[in-house]
């Protein structure tokens, strides 16, 4: 039974050991530090602390989350994310950075800090570094270590400023323009005559059409473009068709599918852009017969779909009325 013990109490020992031995050789491949961009500054600065791990692609290696401070002298201002970066070696560097300061001089010790391995902790070598404070000139007075900073102008303060030099530019821009309309003896306000009613744009236009005798002069090409020109004018006007920039058979599509319902103005309209369109694009040439019949359907359809104002017809009869 003693010897049965025994033998498992050496298994146990050498189980120790190799744990041991195993748990060295792999900490051989992993490194941990702790490095400061400098060891000596003054009160109030604030200094990088960088954390690096080296260790290979399948290791693991837990990096400390820190609070609020290292030591109740030392104070964590930020943190990084952690960043890696993969050696041709095949080993990751991860560091990690630390924004510190402290606000009481002397000679500080930063302990060693606590890296995660598995089971074990991995710590890295400590620090000694030196907080120095400011050399007061008696001589002067009293200054703030640091100079405050100053806080950039929000937009709140900017605004009553910024609309008070914009509306005093305008008031500026209207009394010149003011001024020099009282020494022209000109209006101050223009009075815009009202728009002429659609019909009447079209029915002056087709009068000079039919005045400049285009097609008695063999402009026949001339006389219809100018024609339907006018026409796509009328329509626009009057109904608010896009025409300008449609074909003929765009224009008729969107006449059908709109309001309009007087089926001869729109045969009208329909003969008289595909006889324009004959003329235009196939060099047809029609007969003297044909040329006035077009100008008297276009007559014809402005007149047949011209807008009448009720409420001036009805102001007209009252006023015969009273007369």
């Amino acid at each position: 039974m003693v010897q049965i013990f025994n033998t498992y109490k050496l298994y146990f020992i050498h189980l120790v050991i190799l744990s041991f031995f195993f748990s060295v050789v792999m900490a051989q491949n992993v490194t941990v530090k702790a490095k400061m961009d400098t060891t000596e500054f003054l009160i109030g600065d604030q200094v990088v602390l960088e954390l690096e791990v080296k260790q290979p692609i399948k290791e693991f290696v837990g990096i400390p989350i820190f609070k609020e401070e290292l030591t109740k002298q030392i104070e964590i201002l930020e943190q990084s994310e952690n960043d890696t970066t993969l050696l041709e070696s095949g080993h990751f560097i991860i560091k990690k950075r630390l924004l510190i300061t402290a606000f009481d001089s002397g000679y500080y010790v930063l302990p060693p800090i606590p890296f995660l391995y598995y089971s074990d902790t991995l710590r890295s070598e400590p620090i000694i570094f030196k907080v120095n404070t400011l050399q007061v000139d008696t001589t002067q007075a009293i200054k703030d270590i640091k100079m405050p900073y100053e806080a950039p102008l929000s937009f709140a303060e900017v605004f009553p400023w910024a609309g008070g030099g914009l509306g005093l530019i305008i008031l500026i821009l209207v009394i010149i323009y003011i001024i020099r309309k009282i020494r022209r003896n000109e209006p101050i306000i223009k009075r815009f005559k009202p728009r002429e009613p659609a019909h009447i744009i079209a029915l002056r236009d087709l009068s000079k059409l039919k005045t400049d005798k285009l097609w008695q002069q063999g402009r026949i090409k001339d006389y219809y473009t100018g024609l339907t020109d006018t026409l796509r004018m009328y329509l626009w006007n009057r109904y608010a068709i896009r025409t300008l920039e449609r074909t003929s058979e765009e224009i008729l599509e969107s006449l059908n599918i709109s309001e309009f319902k007087d089926e001869d103005a729109f045969n009208i309209l329909k003969d008289i852009f595909y006889t324009s369109d004959l003329v235009k694009f196939a060099k047809f040439k029609p007969l003297a017969d044909e040329h006035e019949n077009c100008m008297s359907g276009a007559y014809e359809f402005v007149d047949r779909t011209k807008l009448i104002i009720e409420e001036e017809a009805d102001s007209t009869e009252e006023d015969n009325k009273e007369k």
